[in-house]
């Protein structure tokens, strides 16, 4: 189990020795579900040595001290200064481990596997990248968006031009990477989807980035029509830096198109649209989109 691991890492923990594998998160008052992927992590099963590390802008609920009892290291940083590029970048130079897997602060590992099965396709040639699946997480009190759930959130053309160049998203909810491709390349300032933007990179230098089917978090979100808005407005600037823009006929397109109409009527009829951003996602989503990818100057927190 990975508790005799952690014991090690914590008399070692100021020394420079080597791991074979570093978990890092970005945490900011985690609460009660950052406590349970605490527990998960370390009721994996597993030989490797693992080091524990997180980045914490100004944690006041008891998060650092939840790490600190877990055997990990925590570098604090001011809330100001946080962008998820940079802080990626700090995990990742502080960490010990020849693999760095990051773990959003409310993704909870679904089995005792799941680190094992993330990492094996790290083996094979020219793969630089694993990324694992979210599914919907049953203790959290907040029910997942249907959008979500259903497949749909992505519908709007900007993410069909990403996937069509790049292959599926990768996301550092759930991901491993090796770091020498990180010192080869590295995230830089980037003030949210610095995942996406690493895997542009990753496909410039020729590696691959596998997505295992078993190696699972519980973690799923939630919206209200703002943070709906928001989320989707970032999304639109930031696939255009990507040269995937979101032009007007990709929203007139997007408007007309009648799949997600049908989605969203069934969804109504089985009362799965209980929200005012739910209702309106089908065409929240492509206006947001325009907005960010049209007019965007800098991302919204």
């Amino acid at each position: 189990m990975i508790q005799q691991v952690f014991a090690r890492t914590i008399r070692r923990v100021n020394t420079q020795a080597a791991y074979d594998v570093t978990i890092a998160w970005l945490t900011r008052n985690g609460g009660a579900v950052f406590e349970r992927a605490l527990d998960a992590v370390a009721a994996q099963e597993t030989a490797r040595s693992v080091e524990l590390l997180a980045v914490d802008s100004g944690s006041t609920d008891g998060t650092v001290e939840c790490l600190e009892a877990h055997g990990a290291r925590v570098m604090a940083i001011e809330p100001a200064t946080f962008d998820f590029g940079t802080a990626r970048e700090q995990a990742f130079e502080a960490a010990r481990g020849s693999v760095v897997v990051s773990l959003s602060q409310d993704a909870v590992p679904a089995h005792a596997r799941w680190l094992e099965n993330l990492l094996a396709p790290l083996q094979e040639e020219g793969v630089a990248a694993s990324c694992g699946r979210s599914i919907p997480d049953p203790d959290r009190p907040e029910p997942q968006f249907p959008w979500e759930r259903n497949g749909y959130f992505y519908f709007t053309a900007e993410m069909r031009k990403f996937r069509a160049r790049y292959g599926r998203g990768l996301s550092n909810a759930n991901s491993a990477i090796k770091r020498a491709a990180w010192e080869r390349l590295r995230f830089g300032p980037q003030p949210i989807g610095e995942d996406f933007h690493f895997q542009t990179k990753l496909h410039a230098a020729g590696y691959r980035i596998a997505f295992p089917e078993n190696a699972p978090v519980l973690h799923h979100h939630n919206y209200t029509t703002g943070s709906l808005w928001k989320r989707c407005r970032n999304e639109g600037l930031g696939l255009r830096e990507l040269g995937c823009p979101y032009t007007e006929l990709d929203l007139l397109m997007d408007l007309l198109s009648p799949a997600k109409y049908a989605v969203w009527a069934r969804d109504l009829f089985h009362g799965r649209l209980t929200t005012s951003a739910s209702l309106l996602f089908p065409v929240l989503r492509p206006w947001a989109v325009y907005a960010g990818s049209r007019f965007g100057k800098r991302y919204r927190p």
